[in-house]
């Protein structure tokens, strides 16, 4: 059996993690370095907009990965990485313009359409996961539900009153339900928007109360 333990994001561990990303959401181009640069965009940017990091290592090695922001960013923190995820977005433009324009344009339009389901819901985005994410050979070992319970607590501890993430049907969707998570609200793309979008994108909730009682007793 793999050793597996968790500990705080660290800077070393983000190639690997861009690594992990890379074949789950970002196989847009025929260049691989492209798509490397595109998961590495991705993942900079979540890194950016979160303030709680934990990733898992599986016999030394980063396997899985949660972000999640629980009040305000830190404004070093979040300059840092922004200023990578722009130079990521620099390297993809040259290195293939049209998939770079394409991804782009997928990002607008998934931040839109999010923006539309979290106000419907009245979530806010100090308690998203911003990101979660297991390297398939670790799977069916409880690291995401592990990594997940982490958000969890930290978003509880902070003093929020529910957990939401987004995902879609290109995703493991009913992982979050066997959580225990509830789907909150959905958007079906329309024709045009299927050239950018999954089918369904969806947003899911967890109320974080039981563990503040639990917490405070």
């Amino acid at each position: 059996m793999p050793e597996i333990c968790y500990r705080p994001f660290e800077a070393p561990d983000f190639d690997a993690l861009a690594e992990i990303l890379q074949p789950l959401w970002h196989t847009r181009s025929s260049i691989e370095r492209y798509n490397f640069l595109e998961a590495c965009d991705d993942l900079a940017y979540c890194l950016s907009v979160s303030n709680f990091t934990q990733v898992a290592l599986v016999d030394g090695m980063p396997g899985g990965v949660v972000l999640a922001r629980g009040g305000s960013v830190d404004t070093a923190w979040a300059a840092r990485w922004q200023g990578a995820a722009l130079g990521y977005l620099e390297q993809m433009d040259a290195l293939d313009a049209h998939s770079a324009r394409r991804y782009q344009a997928h990002i607008d339009l998934s931040c839109r359409i999010g923006d539309e389901l979290v106000a419907a819901c009245g979530a806010t985005a100090e308690s998203e996961v911003t990101l979660l994410a297991v390297h398939g050979a670790a799977r069916r070992r409880g690291i995401g539900a592990t990594l997940l319970e982490a958000a969890a607590a930290h978003l509880a501890a902070s003093g929020q009153a529910r957990l939401y993430l987004s995902t879609d049907t290109e995703c493991n969707w009913a992982f979050y339900e066997r959580q225990g998570l509830t789907r909150l609200a959905a958007h079906r793309a329309n024709a045009d928007e299927r050239e950018l979008l999954p089918e369904e994108t969806y947003l899911y909730g967890l109320d974080l109360a039981p563990r503040q009682q639990t917490a405070t007793r």
